[in-house]
């Protein structure tokens, strides 16, 4: 718990000597509890060993350490956002289709081909003591990490096959395991719902990291000079422990406890995370979310098209191969060449004399048609003159081929300011990584000016247009997270969309009596599993939230 560990050299010894004294003026007091929880009888009619511990009637009052020093029952916080991805934000890749609609497979994941999918969830707050989603604050992707993370993670995704269990149910269990309250304590329905979820030696667990009732004139000593944001949090876990005890708590009590209303400020630590803010998830897509409260998320996933680029012997792309039938390829009018741009170094434009939209129907050819720039912008600074008449000629003498050709002016400044965007973004990118290299960020932005020129050419040509629009354009934006998703796992195993592997392959398979003559080109698709998944907000004073792998 970095933040409360932070906090230590912040409160200073007087308040850690004033919450000792409180403690050691009320000597060896503790609290009362729930009796011992007697031995299931599903495990006693079969004779086998009971492996929930001998829990004691009551728990000792924790000290002021056992709260600021120890590791909480869940760590993760906005430090552990590492994976967002700037690059994609803004972004079109089209309508999203649902994610209910395919299949799963046989770990739970939906297995979605590649393109953009989303499903409206149900979600839980997992840090009470803060502030609902809201306030146009955004949310990445974070993994759970603590102690109970795991335990968290299997209630969240077997959520999914429990549809009779109420969300409410589910949710008081998570703040009584987030709030160290023993299982035996809670009421005897979250009880049920605890051992419908989890096996007794995750219950055990549970119970082995619960903290005693702190009577409240011992909690305002103790807590009295904390900063507020710490106090609120630790006040909140204390308030829900105590009223978990209680047998007539009720769900909104519990609620008005865990989840704050009303204008918020940023907290400390915050940062800007914008509303849409992609994250590449470690199974190899993009994921982004919606909150509506804490209670349902809008999830939404890019899972990226792997492609094959190829290039020409002046290590310009000249083709782009989906492995699907569809591929786009352009031929270069050499004959006027490299055009430099003004101010801008390590760029060049060059001309398209040929673009092709190649699809498994046939070819749509655009000739003498638009331009692309080659290579990665770094002064910010390039200077566009009317048409680059004077350039081409002095560069080539071919004023004629000029004429004919012509670059409107300012949308050459536009897509410039766009590289330029995009380019810093790829160095933050790039600097997360171990051994960046200029290399990844060029192949990047080498794609992305592919794909803007060939766009260009298309929305000029009526008939290049409907193909474009009805099939290149969602596989170009595709093939480009694709790229970037394979420059953010460098250096990893970790896939891109790439087909899900079996399990447990067979070593030695029999050979198919009837193979299919024309066997389905396009890959089973990647496992989109949500369930478990953690979305932090950039606003550290806003609830932290666990989506499960059920549908709202």
């Amino acid at each position: 718990m970095r933040f409360l560990r932070q906090t230590l050299s912040v409160v200073g010894l007087t308040v850690v000597a004033g919450g000792l004294s409180a403690i050691a003026a009320i000597g060896d007091r503790h609290v009362s509890a729930s009796p011992p929880t007697p031995k299931p009888t599903h495990l006693a009619q079969f004779g086998l060993p009971d492996v929930t511990p001998d829990l004691p009637d009551s728990l000792p009052l924790p000290e002021l350490s056992d709260l600021l020093e120890e590791d909480p029952p869940l760590t993760t916080s906005l430090e552990d956002v590492r994976r967002e991805t700037p690059l994609l934000d803004g972004e079109n890749f089209g309508e999203p289709q649902s994610l209910a609609s395919l299949e799963r497979g046989a770990r739970g994941g939906y297995i979605a081909p590649p393109g953009l999918y989303e499903a409206i969830l149900q979600s839980y707050c997992l840090r009470a003591g803060t502030h609902a989603p809201g306030g146009g604050d955004g949310y990445a992707y974070a993994p759970l990490e603590g102690p109970r993370a795991g335990i968290i993670t299997k209630i969240l995704r077997e959520s999914a096959n429990y549809p009779e269990i109420p969300q409410r149910q589910i949710q008081v269990l998570l703040w009584g395991i987030i709030a160290q309250t023993r299982v035996s304590d809670m009421d005897e329905e979250i009880q049920s719902v605890a051992r419908q979820l989890l096996s007794d030696e995750e219950i055990a667990e549970i119970n082995g990291g619960a903290l005693g009732l702190i009577p409240d004139e011992v909690r305002r000593e103790l807590f009295a000079n904390l900063p507020s944001q710490v106090r609120q949090i630790l006040d909140a876990k204390a308030e829900i422990r105590e009223r978990l005890s209680e047998a007539n708590a009720t769900y909104e009590e519990l609620e008005n406890i865990a989840v704050l209303t009303g204008a918020v400020s940023r907290g400390e630590g915050s940062r800007e995370i914008p509303e849409g803010r992609w994250s590449l998830h470690p199974d190899g897509y993009f994921v982004r979310y919606f909150p509506s409260g804490y209670r349902r998320t809008r999830m939404e996933a890019l899972v990226p098209r792997p492609a094959t680029v190829v290039r020409d012997d002046r290590d310009r792309i000249a083709a782009i191969d989906y492995g699907d039938g569809y591929r786009l390829e352009t031929d270069y009018d050499d004959e006027i060449g490299a055009i430099p741009v003004a101010g801008e170094p390590e760029m060049n434009i060059y001309y398209f004399s040929a673009v092709r939209l190649v699809s498994p129907e046939g070819t749509i050819e655009v000739r003498d048609r638009g331009w692309t720039f080659v290579g990665t912008p770094t002064t910010g600074e390039a200077r566009f003159s009317q048409g680059f008449d004077g350039t081409i000629a002095a560069t080539k003498n071919v004023a004629q081929v000029a004429q004919r050709r012509r670059i409107d002016t300012q949308e050459a400044i536009e897509r410039y300011q766009d590289a330029k965007a995009k380019a810093d973004k790829a160095q933050t990118t790039l600097e997360r990584l171990d051994e960046p290299t200029r290399d990844e960020a060029e192949e990047i932005l080498d794609r992305d000016h592919y794909k803007d020129g060939v766009e260009a050419v298309a929305e000029n040509d009526p008939e290049a247009k409907g193909e474009w629009l009805g099939e290149h354009f969602q596989r170009a934006q595709q093939a480009w997270a694709y790229a970037i998703c394979k420059v953010s796992n460098l250096g990893t195993s970790a896939t891109c969309g790439e087909p899900d592997p079996d399990p447990d392959p067979d070593p030695d398979p029999e050979p198919d009596p009837n193979p299919d003559p024309d066997p389905d080109p396009d890959p089973p698709g990647t496992p989109v599993n949500p369930g478990g998944d953690g979305a932090i907000p950039g606003n550290t004073n806003r609830q932290r939230l666990g989506i499960s792998g059920r549908l709202s």
